[in-house]
């Protein structure tokens, strides 16, 4: 169902699918945290690209493989435009200009795991976006170890100022993954 509802055919996601429960049946995708319905929340896109790889890792299932490459390749052409900051949603209009850094950390996971599963000559492209993204991030980083968060410049969603280019925890999270991963230190919770 994520394949054919969540997933579009040029790798970006909706946010958010409802279903009758009881037949099943598609019946519409809300816009979520995104600007709107049909948009592009970079936070959705990650955790596609993540969550398609690690169902690729479980699985074997070469859709899924294929499906974590396209919404890679979808986050990835779009954040190469902001310097590897990502927009808040991909689709949102040119003003005002929102980014929400914990889509920069997920993705940096996802692209670091996708690179397990393709090829030697893939293998550099994920690497180095995820890298590219990590390094991007980093700007927003607050290091001070008595403040709460390490991460600043996340969003939660469109539509509320207050929930807009803030620290959220996961982004802390992603972020430290990312980092361990690139250190090879990693542990998989998924």
């Amino acid at each position: 169902m994520a394949l054919r509802y969540i997933l579009r055919p040029d790798g970006s996601s909706n946010h958010m699918v409802d279903f009758d429960p009881e037949t099943g049946e598609y019946k519409d995708n809300p816009g979520g945290q995104g600007y709107e319905s049909g948009s592009s929340w970079s936070r959705g896109q990650s955790w596609a690209i993540y969550g398609m790889a690690l169902a690729y890792r479980y699985t074997k299932n070469q859709a899924y493989l294929d499906a974590a490459k396209r919404s890679a390749h979808y986050f990835m052409a779009n954040v190469s435009l902001n310097d590897y900051i990502p927009l808040l949603d991909f689709r949102a209009p040119k003003e005002p200009v929102y980014i929400d850094t914990t889509a920069g950390a997920c993705a940096a996971c996802g692209l670091l795991e996708l690179s397990e599963h393709v090829g030697e000559y893939e293998k550099p492209l994920y690497v180095q976006s995820a890298l590219r993204c990590l390094k991007a991030v980093q700007a927003f980083c607050e290091w001070d170890p008595d403040k709460d968060s390490i991460l600043d410049g996340g969003s939660a969603r469109y539509d509320r100022a207050s929930d807009r280019q803030v620290p959220i925890i996961y982004g802390d999270y992603f972020l430290t993954e990312a980092i361990l991963r690139f250190r090879e230190k990693t542990f998989l919770i998924w």
